[in-house]
């Protein structure tokens, strides 16, 4: 509406310069108000062209402007519990490939050993064993749970699945009193090693590598 008035008050100022009135109706002492009115309502239609400019140019850039990316959504429980049970079934099979590695663990038990006389059994336990006590001593502390000895006689308040494992004439609720047959035993640590891909049953899921002597 500004733009359409400015305009209509140029118009008729020009009309005043170029229509051939009378001199006295227009008096002399306005020609100076005439002329900077004029200059003024120019230079207003000249701002308000430069301002559409823009705003069209700002419409045009908001109008071409990609759109955000969505947010990602979070994982679901789902997918969360899967990736935890994918990193601990990975961990379980580094530290079966460390026990083999270091104590020939799976090659003890998957060998079919009635064959084989007693010493000769005897002096590979000594390999295994070895081997295998140092890998479960890297990421394990393992110590008794009971801290006594196995043969002397204790006595329990409660039967705690947990802690205890009672055989024998278990009757009521206790105090049970009994003999220590094994310790038990505990950790203070556990700390098993880290897996960098996920466990799948259509890959190999190699324990140890095939070797091969190259002559």
């Amino acid at each position: 509406m500004g733009t359409l008035l400015a305009a209509l008050a140029a118009f008729v100022l020009s009309a005043l310069y170029l229509l051939p009135l009378p001199a006295a109706w227009l008096p002399g002492g306005l020609a100076p108000y005439r002329d900077f009115v004029f200059m003024a309502l120019a230079l207003y239609l000249v701002v308000d062209a430069l301002l559409r400019r823009r705003r069209a140019a700002g419409d045009t850039h908001a109008d071409t402007a990609p759109a955000p990316a969505p947010a990602t959504p979070p994982p679901s429980p789902q997918a969360i519990a899967a990736r935890e049970e994918a990193a601990q079934a990975g961990g379980a099979l580094v530290l079966l490939a460390q026990l083999q590695e270091k104590g020939r663990f799976v090659d003890f038990l998957m060998e079919d050993i009635t064959a084989f006389p007693d010493a000769q059994v005897a002096a590979a336990t000594r390999v295994v064993h070895h081997g295998c006590a140092t890998v479960i001593r890297e990421y394990f502390d393992i110590r008794p749970l009971h801290e006594g000895k196995e043969g002397e006689r204790i006595t329990v308040d409660a039967a705690d699945p947990g802690r205890y494992r009672l055989s024998g004439k278990v009757t009521g609720n206790g105090p049970y009193a009994g003999m220590v047959v094994h310790r038990g035993w505990r950790t203070a640590k556990l700390a098993l090693p880290r897996f960098t891909r996920p466990i799948d049953s259509a890959s190999p899921n190699i324990i140890t590598p095939i070797e091969i002597d190259v002559r």
